[in-house]
């Protein structure tokens, strides 16, 4: 299945018109006609905004084959898709820890976006917060 039929299937999806996606994506009707006809290739900004258009990831859109986890993961809902981010990303630091030999704590602190990790460095009795420069404000 090529782009112009993963678009159409795409954009049915989400319960769009071709004018409908044509005004989320900055282009004509004409045009969605004809990525979807295989015509014409969108542009790369095109791409990017049919990716946020249609709530779909470049494998599905250009055709790859979907990860079984990365499916189901799009079928959560907002907090879902959180509570799934926060368990991967502990996870991910445990996994690290596990394979490091310096002492890793991810802090439930947040920055805006995901808990930070921070290490712990040990020299002799001392041990030293290796911590990311604070860039924010309030």
């Amino acid at each position: 299945m090529g782009i112009g039929n993963n678009i159409r299937k795409l954009r049915l999806r989400a319960g769009l018109t071709q004018e409908g996606l044509a005004a989320r994506i900055g282009v004509t009707p004409s045009a969605v006609g004809n990525y979807e006809r295989c015509v014409s290739f969108p542009k790369e900004e095109v791409l990017m905004a049919l990716f946020g258009a249609l709530d779909c990831t470049p494998n599905e859109l250009l055709g790859g084959v979907e990860d079984e986890h990365m499916r189901k993961y799009r079928e959560l809902d907002s907090l879902g898709r959180e509570r799934v981010d926060r368990c991967t990303e502990n996870e991910l630091a445990r996994c690290r820890q596990e394979n490091n030999d310096e002492d890793t704590v991810l802090i439930a602190a947040r920055d805006g976006g995901a808990p930070r990790e921070i290490t712990l460095k040990r020299r002799g009795e001392k041990t030293i917060f290796d911590v990311p420069t604070y860039r924010g404000g309030r």
